[in-house]
């Protein structure tokens, strides 16, 4: 990501009790985070020297920063937040790429029926097998044929909707037992949109969001349970930093109330 929202107001409220050194290395934290698209590396010396944090007091910021706000899993250091705010940022370029997909696959659909109206249909074989192209005669017997092999496609194509899933959902652990329950399903590419809406529709729910993701189901029970059918309420707060910010709520106040409504539109006391 080249890109990423920062609310002043949250970061303030979550780190003012930090130190300044400890307060740079937690930005550095989260650009490295961003940058990579994937929880921070688990050996805290090679983050310490990924953040360039050299002396003794720097080190000790480090893991300080770590154990406050990020949470130690397999695949390294996870943030709740970042998590949410990739996968959100996942969800558009897919929905872009399959936008430019099928926009494409339309274009070329339209040339080949153009194409096909000046020219004689040609009947071809189903999924490339040979035919036999001369009827039977009596006398004769019909030549073995080869077996058409099964089609790679469709596996393939699981193969790849799942390898995306599993860039989307933040808790990632037992990777292949979530491959098994993704390959029950046989997902199709309308399912994997629907998949990838609930799914991004649940990582802003407060459930979600709280305590670093501490109550995201694991993957395996999330597609079992066909959790992207759920109903989700929408997250008041979708900060990970505790305490509601300051800077959100003024679209819904009432700047009229108290004044009165003057002849040419205008409001006064």
């Amino acid at each position: 990501m080249n890109f990423y929202p920062h609310h002043i107001g949250d970061f303030n409220s979550a780190t003012r009790h930090l130190t300044r050194i400890e307060r740079s290395v937690y930005r550095d934290l989260i650009d490295l985070y961003y940058d990579t698209e994937e929880p921070l590396a688990p050996d805290v010396s090679q983050l310490c020297r990924l953040v360039i944090a050299r002396d003794a007091e720097e080190r000790a910021a480090v893991e300080q920063v770590l154990n406050e706000f990020f949470v130690k899993t397999d695949d390294g250091w996870g943030h709740a937040r970042c998590d949410h705010e990739i996968a959100k940022y996942r969800v558009l370029v897919e929905a872009k790429s399959a936008a430019g997909k099928a926009s494409a696959a339309a274009r070329s659909s339209k040339k080949r029926q153009e194409s096909n109206t000046s020219s004689t249909p040609v009947e071809q074989p189903l999924n490339g097998c040979s035919t036999n192209q001369e009827p039977l005669t009596i006398n004769q017997e019909p030549e073995d044929q080869e077996p058409c092999a099964p089609s790679a496609h469709a596996p393939a194509a699981g193969v790849e909707l799942f390898d995306r899933f599993w860039k989307l959902y933040p808790r990632k652990q037992d990777k292949a037992k979530a491959a098994k329950a993704f390959a029950k399903l046989k997902v199709t590419d309308d399912l994997f949109n629907l998949i990838a809406k609930g799914l991004t529709a649940q990582a802003a729910s407060n459930d979600w969001i709280k305590d670093n993701g501490k109550f995201v189901p694991m993957p395996t029970t999330w597609l079992n349970g066909k959790r992207w059918e759920d109903e989700v309420k929408p997250s008041t707060n979708v900060h990970a930093f505790p305490g509601q910010s300051r800077h959100t709520g003024f679209a819904d106040r009432d700047y009229s109330a108290g004044l009165i409504e003057r002849e040419d539109g205008t409001n006064g006391f």
